[in-house]
């Protein structure tokens, strides 16, 4: 019997346990990561967008309404860019539309679908998107050629390049960031 007096003293010393987090908390938290992805779609418009008008700067100033490669090089730039930034718009607007107020159940499938939405334009559309800017890069390379002095094509060509590698390096990284997520978000039921 004493050894059963020793295990429920044991038992009896176990401090209470108490919830790490509470409800209003894990609704601040949501609130403040929610927060954050639309601070980050914002951003993505806003550079995006810069990009465009640098574009559509450079188009309208070395008057490329030819036919040519730097006209559809730097069409198929633009497009691509704008493309982008009506799918960064569509998902802002479905963030927008998810409340973080509501049950732990709704709140999770609500953002198990944006997840899953992301899902599709990061491994469908924006390697589409991707590949279609650098082939238009590409295809401005030939004029740059011409036009420009062998040093700056040279620095045009490895800048240019060189941004392709380290942006395609951090966009995998944000990609692998968000299907972890939805990893995580399965595992809620």
């Amino acid at each position: 019997m004493t050894e059963f007096n020793n295990i429920q003293e044991i038992w009896n010393s176990q401090p209470e346990a108490k919830p790490n987090t509470t409800a209003s908390a894990l609704i601040a938290k949501a609130k403040e990561h929610t927060k954050t992805l639309k601070q980050n779609h914002y951003w993505t418009i806003g550079i995006i967008s810069v990009t465009v008008l640098i574009l559509l700067f450079y188009f309208f100033w070395t008057n490329s309404h030819q036919f040519n490669s730097l006209t559809i090089g730097l069409s198929v730039m633009i497009g691509m860019l704008i493309f982008r930034i009506i799918l960064e718009i569509n998902s802002s607007t479905k963030l927008k539309s998810i409340k973080p107020d509501l049950s732990l159940i709704d709140y999770t499938q609500k953002v198990k679908t944006f997840y899953e939405w992301r899902k599709k334009i990061h491994l469908i559309l924006t390697p589409i998107i991707y590949i279609s800017y650098f082939i238009g890069f590409t295809m401005l390379l030939p004029t740059f050629k011409a036009i420009f002095s062998n040093g700056f094509y040279i620095y045009c060509l490895v800048s240019g390049y060189g941004f392709f590698f380290v942006f395609g390096y951090f966009l995998i990284k944000q990609i692998r960031k968000e299907l972890k997520l939805i990893e995580i978000l399965n595992e809620v039921k």
